[in-house]
């Protein structure tokens, strides 16, 4: 086993197979090692923590025990039913050498465990000790993999719980309620458990009510609506702090996709850091003041304007608390530089909890909807009776005419790469691609005539834990930054990941703007 550095506050626990990742992930629970998550995966066993000081004495005296073994696979034991149905069981039976009924006694025969959680909220990579279906994902994915398909893909099945693109072959389809935020606890599996199949011909319709409790979305009291969206721009959302301790789940962190802009315009209103505020992309949302308010603009440069009948426009300060009185509206432009503006209300904005934040996940759509025009928007708590002063100066933001310097650490899959791609990775400039996301920015290099980054090894990564930063490298050779809404896992081999206080450059770096990655060695 070794231990590998992932990035500043992160460290990768290599264990060569799947039960001594179990075994490991079981061993780091049950110690006393001051780790904010650990997320388990095929061969391998991520571990964050809150410092780079922490990380480091980690990295240098964690020692695995020989002697502990693995407890999984014999917790509680769910039955799932299924309907062997799936488009893909006559291919499965072709590549196993096995006909269609064998496949079906083989899935319902073998105890399968819950390994680890994959790229969505209730996804799960199911393990058996003896299994005969081991056959590859399909060459082509499917576009949308309806909710409750069941598949296979490697050494492992596993059950989709909504609808998503996947290339796992698909052998039939179950009605089980494998993902509900409203449940208690929201996910039906958990790491640890075991699952056996039971072929059925028809389902029998079970709701998530009669299977657990179902707890009502938490909505905290509130004062009276205080802002009325007439505008929400490309995209307006609620985000606070984020999520933390759900990856078992696979349920990312989400939040602010740039902390510093966010938590610099709660403390200009007055409140605590993490207080809910609206993250716009590219600005161009308005609203009207249905009573006096104090707000601030952060993140994004944009031109903001103060309206009112009969009175002259007025624009707004940046990075200043400014009032905003009943009647008056806001509309703020498009972004002339950075992707995302931050405005906070003194109060912080209500929002429902959903899996323990008020932050919109857009990838597994967790958390309060998108806000449109037309919404009603009130105030959390009590208003705070101050305000800061404003910033001294703004915070520093990609700029259109030159590259931004992004400090990485190389690692932990540097040695899946060719020397030469090493080098050219932070020789040359990456720009940053038009389908970039809340998930991740996708990049490619300014020259055209560039060769895209080469694999050393070319195998198949086994899945394996993710962190925000982290810029992994599909077999295009372009790489991708991961951001907030980040997968929990993922299979392709990181080249390096960016240091968290540069990675709210990349989240602020719209389509087009330029990055250069630096090396930085961490002292600690």
């Amino acid at each position: 086993m070794g231990v590998k550095r992932f990035g500043l506050t992160a460290a990768l626990i290599e264990c060569g197979d799947l039960a001594r990742a179990a075994a490991v992930h079981e061993q780091l629970k049950s110690s006393s090692v001051p780790f904010t998550e650990i997320i388990p995966a095929a061969q391998t066993v991520l571990v964050r923590f809150d410092s780079a000081a922490a990380t480091a004495e980690f990295i240098a005296s964690f020692r695995p025990e020989p002697t502990f073994e693995s407890q999984r696979g014999r917790g509680d034991e769910r039955v799932i039913d299924v309907i062997y149905d799936g488009e893909d069981l006559q291919a499965v039976a072709e590549l196993t050498g096995l006909t269609r009924d064998q496949v079906i006694v083989a899935h319902t025969e073998q105890q399968w465990s819950v390994a680890f959680a994959g790229f969505a909220p209730g996804f799960f990579y199911l393990h058996a000790a003896d299994n005969a279906l081991n056959v590859p994902r399909r060459d082509t994915p499917r576009t949308a993999v309806p909710a409750g398909a069941v598949g296979l893909a490697g050494e492992f099945s596993g059950i989709y719980p909504r609808t998503s693109p996947g290339g796992w072959q698909l052998i039939g389809h179950t009605n089980a309620p494998l993902w509900n935020i409203h449940q208690d606890p929201p996910a039906l599996l958990e790491p640890g458990a075991t699952v056996r199949f039971r072929a059925v011909r028809e389902h029998i319709e079970v709701s998530a009510a009669e299977e657990r409790g179902v707890a009502e979305p938490t909505t905290p009291p509130t004062q009276p609506n205080a802002l009325t969206v007439v505008a929400s721009g490309p995209q307006l959302l609620m985000q606070d702090a984020g999520r933390a301790g759900l990856t078992h789940w696979g349920v990312s962190p989400s939040g602010f996709a740039d902390p510093s802009a966010a938590r610099e315009a709660n403390r200009l209103v007055g409140n605590d850091p993490s207080a809910v505020a609206l993250e716009s992309l590219m600005g161009g949302f308005t609203v009207t003041a249905e009573a006096d308010t104090v707000l601030s603009l952060t993140g994004a440069r944009v031109k903001a304007i103060i309206s009112e009948p009969e009175k002259k426009d007025r624009q707004v300060p940046a990075a200043t608390p400014f009032a905003l009185l009943a009647g008056q509206k806001l509309s703020v432009g498009t972004a002339e530089a950075g992707l995302r503006v931050y405005c906070a209300v003194r109060g912080g904005f209500a929002a429902p909890v959903s899996a323990q934040s008020r932050s919109y996940d857009t990838m597994s759509e967790i958390g309060p909807a998108p806000v449109k025009a037309g919404d009603k928007l009130s105030v959390f708590g009590k208003i705070s009776p101050s305000v800061a002063y404003p910033l001294p100066r703004p915070l520093p933001l990609p700029e259109s005419d030159t590259a931004t310097e992004v400090r990485v650490i190389l690692g932990p899959r540097e040695d899946w790469f060719t020397e030469e791609s090493l080098q050219r990775f932070c020789e040359v400039e990456w720009e940053v691609g038009a389908d970039t996301n809340r998930i991740g920015a996708r990049l490619k290099p300014v020259q055209t005539d560039e060769t895209v980054l080469e694999r050393a090894i070319t195998t198949e990564l086994p899945s394996e834990g993710m962190v925000a930063g982290a810029i992994q490298v599909p077999p295009s050779g372009e790489p991708v930054v991961f951001l907030a809404d980040h997968p929990v896992t993922g299979g392709y081999p990181v080249i390096a990941t960016v240091h968290p206080d540069d990675l709210r450059l990349v989240a602020q770096a719209a389509p087009g703007t330029l990055l250069h990655f630096t090396p930085y060695t961490p002292t600690a």
